[in-house]
């Protein structure tokens, strides 16, 4: 198996983005929550999203774990649609007080490219500053979207850690996404 180096950058805004022109999501996109997502729909979302930037993690989830992940109050799931379709999606583990982590997000490979992963964003940042926080985080990698970290900069975030490790690149053999039914 081959190893390849990957960059985490841990990144965090500790208040709303001040002054800032927030870009809008064009007319025809809506952003709705998926209470309680099915495990299916789920993993439709972050597979369309995640497979070019090698997320495995939720793949490799039992079933039932993945699923009372899903059902878990502290876990929120909004979804992109543009026109209708599925876009992207947006992550949020509210566990923490007082703290909100984006956990994934990202736009489907065929919505790539059409202006619309700022607003999207921007949305994002928006929506988890209702609550009450004092900290809004995430954390990217250079096996993201290479404009994930600028993009995640350019709406407010500053790293504040990053480190890195040699990762096994999955074997073709053996990728789960073959398992998929799709």
């Amino acid at each position: 198996m081959n190893e390849i180096a990957a960059t985490t950058w841990w990144m965090q805004m500790t208040a709303p983005p001040a002054g800032e022109t927030m870009a809008s999501l064009p007319a025809n996109c809506r952003v709705l929550r998926a209470e309680k997502p099915t495990r299916a729909f789920y993993l439709y979302l972050y597979t369309s999203v995640g497979r070019p930037y090698q997320w495995y993690n939720r793949l490799m989830m039992q079933a039932s774990e993945l699923q009372k992940l899903l059902d878990n109050e502290h876990t929120e799931v909004w979804v992109l649609y543009d026109s209708g379709v599925p876009a992207g999606f947006v992550e949020y583990d509210l566990s923490e007080a007082n703290e909100t982590e984006i956990v994934y997000f990202g736009l489907s490979c065929e919505f790539t490219g059409r202006k619309l992963g700022k607003p999207f964003l921007h949305w994002c940042v928006q929506n988890a500053w209702q609550r009450p926080l004092k900290r809004l985080w995430l954390h990217t990698c250079n096996l993201d979207h290479p404009a994930a970290i600028n993009l995640y900069r350019g709406a407010g975030f500053e790293v504040y850690d990053q480190d890195t490790i040699m990762q096994q690149t999955p074997d073709p053999e053996d990728d789960p996404y073959l398992l998929l039914p799709w």
